[in-house]
């Protein structure tokens, strides 16, 4: 393609030469285009070399970028702890003894309630007097037919013992003297009866009073000033002594773990008291399978009789798996754990929980004893989140 513009340039400067030389000209042109199509030849092989390089080049891949941590936090292994459990019941606050005080005599009229509900009593202490206007005259009877008997005794017994000296005079039969004797023996056994009536109307005429019949603090009172109650009503009902007691109801599978004597935390609201442990129930009830468990309150517990309290007995302590309470998070309602993987990166694992105490919880499923678990920052994270370690280990054990 050069050779055919340098000829035709040559044409146009020189139309004189090429008049002369025809012949020349002819072979200018034919090399011309022969180099042109060198030209078109030489392009089109290098196009086609790029295109088959286009089309066989292997594709480039980018390679990914690792995201970066989610959060920094810091780890603790699930790990062995000596932990003592809680055998929890609940009940009622009963009285340690509830006494009842009913009316002896019936048909009597209460003239006056020395005592209230609340009021500290001590054994022997009048609580209520029945009027004793009747009872009175019939000691009082009693007494002077008593008085009569014995006069009538020492007669009888005068008679005899003359008897007995003129007898052995003889100067009386003894017939006679066996007369008087027996007269003596009658005034004696009269005297006995006598007596007897007394001592029995200064019984009913005692029963006018109703005394404590131990120390104690009076609970209820059921009579009112006025009253004529029926023999055996009650009339007041006493804690023995002020003690109070936490009747907790345990079921029977953890009844065998608690002895007399040992601690217990007693909660009622925000009151929380110390007790012991008085006494097990022999028996378990056999609708509810549960056992009765006697707790000792204390004299300041501020609790009353017919509260409802719950129970935490101690037992003995025993090494169980453990997590920090802030390793624990809630998915769904459900408790828990991130345990840390390859690549630093965390799986979210469901639990089975247990005891909670100083700071720590039981666990009693989903995880084993060594695995690495988030124990700071958990409730941020995500399944699969990749962390940053950034603290030491946090010891569970002691």
């Amino acid at each position: 393609m050069l050779g055919s513009v340098n000829a035709a340039a040559r044409l146009h400067d020189s139309d004189g030469l090429a008049a002369i030389d025809p012949p020349r000209r002819h072979i200018g042109a034919k090399w011309g285009w022969f180099a042109g199509a060198g030209v078109v030849l030489l392009l089109g092989a290098v196009a086609a070399i790029e295109l088959r390089g286009m089309v066989t080049a292997p594709p480039v891949v980018a390679t990914p970028v690792e995201p970066p941590p989610a959060l920094s936090v810091a780890i603790t292994p699930v790990a062995l702890r000596p932990m003592q459990r809680a055998v929890v019941g609940d009940g009622s606050v009963v009285a340690w003894q509830e006494l009842a005080v009913d009316a002896e005599a019936g048909g009597l009229r209460v003239v006056d309630i020395a005592v209230d509900e609340g009021d500290q009593v001590r054994r022997g202490q009048v609580l209520v007097r029945f009027d004793a206007t009747v009872l009175a005259a019939q000691a009082a009877q009693a007494e002077a037919a008593l008085a009569e008997a014995e006069a009538a005794l020492a007669i009888a017994r005068s008679d005899f013992n003359r008897g007995s000296e003129l007898s052995r005079g003889g100067f009386i039969a003894a017939q006679t003297v066996e007369q008087r004797q027996s007269v003596a023996r009658q005034a004696e056994a009269r005297v006995m009866a006598t007596r007897a009536r007394r001592d029995e109307a200064a019984a009913r005429l005692a029963q006018t009073q109703l005394l404590a019949p131990a120390d104690g603090v009076v609970i209820r009172r059921s009579v009112q000033l006025g009253a004529v109650p029926a023999q055996g009503q009650e009339m007041l009902r006493i804690a023995r002594d002020g003690r109070l007691e936490l009747d907790a109801k345990v079921p029977e599978l953890e009844l065998a773990t608690v002895q007399p004597g040992q601690t217990a935390l007693v909660v009622h609201g925000e009151t929380k008291v110390e007790a012991t442990v008085r006494a097990v129930a022999p028996m378990v009830a056999a609708d509810t399978r549960l056992g009765v468990v006697h707790l000792s309150l204390p004299a300041a517990s501020g609790l009353r009789p017919g509260m409802f309290a719950r129970a935490e007995m101690r037992v003995d302590a025993a090494p169980i798996l453990v997590l920090p309470h802030a390793a624990i998070v809630f998915h769904d309602d459900a408790p828990a754990a991130f345990v840390l993987g390859d690549a630093n990166r965390v799986t979210l694992r469901r639990l089975t929980i247990g005891l909670h105490r100083d700071g720590f919880v039981e666990i009693v499923a989903g995880l084993r004893q060594g695995e690495l678990v988030v124990a700071s920052g958990a409730g941020f994270l995500a399944d699969g989140d990749r962390v940053r370690v950034v603290s030491p280990l946090v010891a569970t054990t002691r």
